[in-house]
């Protein structure tokens, strides 16, 4: 495959026979995360996407966080939670009128985030090849979250959502059970909203037929940012404190993970490997 700036012409193909679009020229569209809210730990390439879009596209709360960056003569379309079918449509019909455009989602695009459904819809569409595209990575808010804590994640992990607004609830449960069987270190998103209250207690149960109820655990609420929250407790607990809510990631330590002075740490082996 050619370099990209070929393949597109330098941002632009020609399009002359396509006849779903008048235009000459398809814009751009960037996929950019936006990290765990904090604009100091967006990425360099991250920021210059941002300041080179004519339009910017998201939800209005990643929109909010990153608004002292924009400009005043940027397009700025605001979407509410659910609308990430409209805003991928959005910007494919801002791209096909020759608009350099950027989709923002929080911290990673392509971590439960609108990289795939624009990739999905630009295939339905028979667009693939002919938008130009690029992937800008963002901080996940599991890195965020371990960082705030220590070193939780140093051995084998793996992130679960406890969202099953896609994925349906038994999909979940059974990777709750696979994963604890395995002894990964498991990360939850998604743990509780207004209308998901029960589902974190129900995650809990199927943990804990695997994993010893004092097993070390993190509720990090708001990581980075100035309202950040963090708790730490064990298994047995994590459903217990008020301040569980979409914006927290909850990291449950593996057989190694232990606390200290508020630290929580795994071991990646080196002890069974190097006299530390």
């Amino acid at each position: 495959m050619q370099k990209k700036e070929n393949e597109y012409n330098n941002g632009c193909c020609d399009i002359a026979s396509d006849s779903n679009c008048s235009s000459t020229t398809y814009g751009k569209i960037t996929l950019v995360g936006t990290g765990p809210g904090n604009i100091k730990y967006l990425t360099k390439a991250a920021v210059e996407a941002i300041e080179e879009c004519s339009v910017i596209i998201g939800y209005s709360t990643y929109l909010k966080q990153i608004s002292t960056m924009l400009r005043e003569d940027q397009e700025k379309l605001h979407f509410n939670m659910k609308d990430e079918i409209t805003r991928c449509e959005a910007a494919i019909n801002k791209s096909m009128e020759g608009e350099r455009v950027v989709i923002v989602s929080g911290g990673d695009a392509g971590i439960y985030g609108m990289s795939g459904l624009l990739l999905e819809l630009l295939e339905k569409k028979s667009l693939i090849g002919k938008i130009p595209l690029d992937f800008i990575s963002g901080v996940p808010a599991f890195c965020s979250a371990a960082c705030s804590v220590g070193a939780p994640i140093m051995n084998d992990f793996c992130v679960i959502s406890l969202s099953n607004l896609l994925t349906p609830w038994e999909e979940i449960e059974k990777r709750l059970d696979f994963a604890s069987k395995a002894d990964f270190v498991i990360i939850i998103y998604n743990p509780k909203s207004a209308k998901r209250k029960d589902e974190l207690t129900a995650a809990k149960e199927i943990l804990l037929k695997n994993i010893n109820k004092t097993r070390p655990a993190a509720i990090v609420k708001a990581a980075s940012r100035p309202d950040e929250e963090i708790v730490i407790t064990t298994l047995e607990h994590i459903d217990e404190f008020s301040l569980v809510s979409m914006n927290t990631t909850i990291i449950i330590g593996n057989s190694t993970t232990f606390v200290k002075d508020f630290y929580m740490i795994t071991r990646r082996g080196y002890g069974n490997k190097y006299q530390l």
